[in-house]
């Protein structure tokens, strides 16, 4: 369903990430609120938009209402351009890719991506990035091969066998309720709506909530739900994991304005822990840690072994927001310090990484 806001938004102080909140709230649907009177902070902000991946929202929401000859609003049009022309690229190899594999007796699972792009209004509106694959475990080694032998592609191609990393659901149960959609003449096998959601849900978590796009394809994804939509299917019978989907779909709707009175998670929306929305913020305001919209790839640990320089700056970058160092460790989002999740995170990486020293130091000789 289509959402239209009516009431005029309001200046927000002057921490970026709580203006790109603004910017974005809505910016999903058909026809979002005009954004008026921002063109100082858009100006200031462009940066921040380019490399989160949200330009092209940002676009939307200033289309209609922003002087069309602004070097703001070109830079942004030109940024809706460009991931219009990418998404036609982006589709035509996500069916070339289902094609190829299909042909090799694999039947892949579109997860994230193309999955959440399709609940936008147009192409344009989402960036694409990798295409990201889920196949059966015993198809693994064949569809790995068979992508391996395909060279003529300009997206990365990420393969997982099964859904472990992404989900606690069985692969098997995952791909029974799956669904195929069609993509021009090649039909796209998905997750079913509330896998989809819970899968956006907790993978928006584990990374920290670095990346404001990804709030809103949650919030795309609940107010895009069928109207059969099944909430204890999405939600599962994990109580903290649920928790943890109904504290993101929170996020959503403080920050972006999701609408949530019409679901099960509306009270633990509204009240969230009071270490969350800060964290989210502080997040959204160093786009240094993005480049395109994705992480920058830190430096191997082991290098410094070598070459200390830099080592200190890199442990501060390391150091786990609350956010992902909870969700890491099993934590419940409650009011406690999060203190002892982010130790615990550091510990459980430190001897991840010892425990791979070895092969590591032999690999670099």
């Amino acid at each position: 369903m289509d959402y239209i806001e009516s009431k005029p938004l309001t200046r927000p102080a002057g921490q970026p990430g709580r203006l790109l909140a603004t910017v974005l709230a809505g910016a999903w649907r058909t026809c979002p609120s005009e954004l008026r009177g921002f063109d100082q902070e858009l100006a200031a902000l462009v940066p921040l938009l380019v490399e989160s991946g949200a330009a092209s929202l940002a676009w939307w929401r200033v289309r209609k209402c922003n002087s069309l000859d602004s070097p703001v609003t070109e830079e942004l049009r030109q940024a809706y351009r460009y991931s219009t022309i990418h998404g036609d690229l982006h589709q035509h190899e996500i069916k070339q890719v289902f094609t190829l594999l299909r042909s090799a007796g694999v039947e892949p699972v579109l997860v994230k991506g193309w999955a959440a792009a399709r609940l936008y209004p147009e192409v344009g509106l989402r960036p694409s990035g990798d295409i990201d694959l889920c196949v059966h475990p015993a198809q693994y080694d064949r569809a790995e091969a068979t992508l391996n032998g395909w060279t003529d592609h300009q997206f990365p191609l990420d393969l997982h066998k099964g859904f472990s990393t992404l989900d606690q659901e069985s692969t098997d149960v995952l791909y029974t309720r799956s669904q195929l959609l069609s993509l021009e003449d090649v039909s796209i096998r998905v997750l079913a709506p509330e896998d989809h959601l819970r899968v956006l849900c907790v993978h928006f978590l584990r990374h920290g909530a670095f990346r404001p796009l990804w709030l809103c394809d949650i919030a795309a994804a609940v107010e895009g739900r069928p109207s059969d939509f099944d909430w204890d299917l999405c939600l599962g019978r994990n109580r903290q994991r649920a928790d943890w989907v109904a504290c993101t779909i929170g996020l959503a709707h403080q920050l972006l304005g999701a609408f949530v009175d019409d679901t099960p998670v509306k009270r633990r929306a509204e009240q969230l822990p009071g270490w969350l929305i800060p964290t989210t913020l502080r997040q959204w305001d160093a786009p240094s840690t993005m480049e395109h919209g994705v992480m920058r790839h830190r430096e191997a640990m082991v290098s410094y072994l070598r070459d200390p320089s830099g080592l200190r700056n890199d442990l501060r970058n390391r150091w786990p927001n609350p956010i992902e160092a909870t969700v890491n460790m099993g934590g419940p989002f409650n009011e406690f310090p999060r203190l002892p999740f982010q130790v615990g995170e550091c510990i459980a990486r430190t001897a991840k990484f010892v425990a791979r020293l070895p092969r590591a130091l032999r690999d670099r000789i």
